[in-house]
């Protein structure tokens, strides 16, 4: 019996309708997946630069050590006399105090054939003297006039750490090395905490730091006849087997790269992102967990099914609407009423769509207002520091002024109104000199405008100094300044340019601090067309690599809990916001200075010009000590 045409025809379509159902379910939850997971691809990214980025600071924060160890003279002197007891016993006391001062492992001097003569850990069961490294690379390197770095095992104490050396250079010829071990276990400890499988493999594919310890001392890769020889050569993990550690196996969702069935994930599927270490020939893994994937895939095809259902039952409904409707008129009004609901549900959600519309967009904007906080908060931060100062700056005129007025209470009983007087003459002199501290604070601490105008660059050193005379005297510096009055005028903002002041001079005094003729000079003189302003110390200094990097945010070489690193960027953004620039200017002889290059307020030179022909003599060159 032949189907009828109509009713084939009907058949095609829903057959039709159901392919595309169920693509539409799979394609829902194909894009679901590949959105997710690109969104956690691009975290566990940037994560991965983190914790790039944080190894690279644990490691470079003690890369000045051995360098500047290498140029004191005591070192220097007993390469020269190196069976000397006296000196030895001088260079062992100056290596203990290094190591200790900068928070380091150990700090030891070897002479060139490889044989140690002092260490900081002189007097320790596990001392480096006597001992010969003249197999490990990094001492070859720093004998060959070159820095040397190196991870490995000690064979000592059997602790893993970082080596650095450099070359104790006399008269052109390398007389001896100086190196230091950087622990990077604190690095690793905090890497536990966390949720992500963090592994740092060497050149050869060796795993040496992992937030999981049952992964280190293992291989990512085959290891040839070369790579095991070197490493037994130069006892670098001190063992003979690196079991090799299953990475799973990789499937692509959306473009990103899933690892399934893995050892080294912390859950399957997770995400496997690599960050290179090309300063140190390294790589670091991170696997994230991946879960997020798959439930937002099936979440996104439960809910096109739900949606097909209802689009079904739509379907029939109208079908048997469109029966009613031919039957019955009652059943039309019936209709209308579930149409005149549905509009309102839809009325309800355009309404529930634009207030979160407009949620959206408050958030975004204070979003922004927070963002703007950060040159405060800096501002905030500074003041902080400052507390116990700023504390004893207030509490000697408090108690000097309770003093004063129990005494005038006292010759006011007396009958002694003159001596009274006085004492009230002098309680009023000490408010004075409290407004003027809080004065200052506060003027420091009020929000500041981003408006440009022509600022008096004496009032704003002034007033800066006075904000950290606290800071000054705990350095124990003396301060100078030497302002030329034709660079007096610049175009900046009165407290935005007290701000940068306050954290280059802060810096310097931290770099001079406890340090014999600690001295900090605030320069200031004119250029064509512009003013520098010049903050310069006496302290260590700066090599070159940590130079290049005093701009980035949370790059500090202060030690762990005495800086976050964003006092400088925060400066030169300001700089920036105001048309100046700010440099780094090594000292000669050693020491640090820091140049801010700002526009001359023209305007304002012309004003003082008028002034001073009509009723002022000419300005003296401005000179001040602290």
């Amino acid at each position: 019996m032949p189907i009828p045409r109509a009713t084939a025809a009907r058949v095609l379509i829903l057959a039709a309708l159901a392919v595309a159902a169920v693509f539409a379910v799979l394609k829902a939850g194909e894009v679901t997946e590949a959105r997710v997971a690109e969104s956690l691809a691009g975290d566990a990214r940037q994560r991965a630069e983190i914790y790039a980025q944080s190894l690279e600071g644990a490691i470079e924060r003690f890369g000045f050590l051995p360098a500047a160890a290498a140029l004191d003279p005591r070192v220097r002197s007993l390469l020269a006399a190196p069976d000397d007891p006296a000196q030895v016993a001088t260079v062992n006391a100056y290596l203990q105090r290094l190591s200790r001062e900068a928070g380091a492992g150990v700090v030891y001097l070897l002479i060139p054939s490889g044989l140690t003569i002092a260490a900081s850990n002189w007097d320790t069961p596990q001392t480096y003297v006597g001992q010969d490294f003249s197999y490990r690379p990094y001492f070859t390197e720093a004998r060959g006039g070159r820095t040397g770095r190196f991870y490995a095992i000690g064979t000592l104490t059997g602790v893993p750490g970082y080596f650095i050396s450099a070359p104790v250079v006399i008269d052109g010829t390398v007389r001896g090395v100086v190196a230091t071990k950087v622990s990077l276990d604190p690095l690793e400890t905090i890497w536990r905490e966390g949720t992500d499988r963090v592994l740092v493999a060497d050149e050869n594919g060796i795993v040496f730091l992992a937030s999981d310890p049952a992964l280190k001392f293992r291989a990512t890769k085959p290891l040839d006849a070369a790579a095991r020889a070197g490493m037994e050569r130069t006892r670098q993990y001190g063992r003979d087997d690196y079991a090799p550690i299953d990475l799973g196996r990789t499937e692509t969702v959306g473009g990103v790269p899933l690892v399934s069935r893995s050892e080294a994930a912390p859950q399957t599927p997770a995400l496997f992102e690599e960050a290179s270490l090309p300063a140190y020939g390294w790589t670091l893994l991170l696997f994230a967990d991946a879960a997020p994937v798959a439930i937002a895939g099936r979440s996104a095809r439960v809910g096109a099914i739900l949606a097909l259902v209802v689009l079904g039952l739509i379907g029939l409904y109208g079908r048997q609407h469109l029966r009613r409707v031919r039957e019955n008129r009652a059943a039309q009004r019936a209709l209308e009423a579930a149409v005149a609901a549905r509009t309102a549900d839809l009325s309800a959600a355009n309404l529930k769509l634009a207030g979160e519309i407009e949620e959206r967009t408050r958030a975004e904007g204070d979003l922004r207002e927070t963002q703007g906080e950060l040159v405060q908060a800096a501002k905030m931060a500074t003041l902080g520091q400052m507390a116990a100062g700023i504390t004893h700056e207030l509490n000697q005129p408090l108690a000097a002024m309770r003093g004063l007025a129990d005494n005038a209470s006292a010759f006011l009983r007396q009958g002694r109104e003159a001596e009274a007087a006085a004492n009230l003459t002098r309680i009023v002199s000490l408010v004075d000199r409290l407004g003027k501290i809080t004065g200052q604070l506060r003027s420091f601490s009020r929000r500041s405008g981003t408006e440009r105008v022509a600022v008096d660059v004496g009032v704003a050193v002034s007033e800066s100094l006075a904000i950290l005379s606290s800071r000054i005297r705990d350095a124990g510096a003396r301060v100078t300044t030497d302002l030329d009055p034709a660079a007096r005028w610049v175009v900046f903002e009165p407290i935005r340019l007290s701000q940068v002041l306050v954290n280059l001079v802060g810096n310097a005094l931290d770099a001079v601090k406890g340090r014999p003729g600690a001295e900090v000079a605030v320069r200031a003189w004119a250029g064509e067309g512009q003013v520098v302003l010049s903050v310069e110390d006496n302290g260590p200094g700066l090599d070159a690599a940590a130079l290049a990097r005093l701009f980035e945010p949370f790059f500090t070489t202060k030690p762990a809990g005495e800086g976050l690193g964003l006092g400088l960027p925060i400066s030169l953004a300001i700089a920036r916001e105001f048309g100046a620039n700010l440099q780094p200017r090594p000292m000669p002889g050693g020491g640090l200075a820091f140049d801010l290059v700002m526009e001359v307020a023209k305007e304002a030179i012309k004003q003082d010009a008028i002034k001073e022909a009509a009723d002022m003599p000419p300005p003296e060159r401005m000179r001040h000590v602290s």
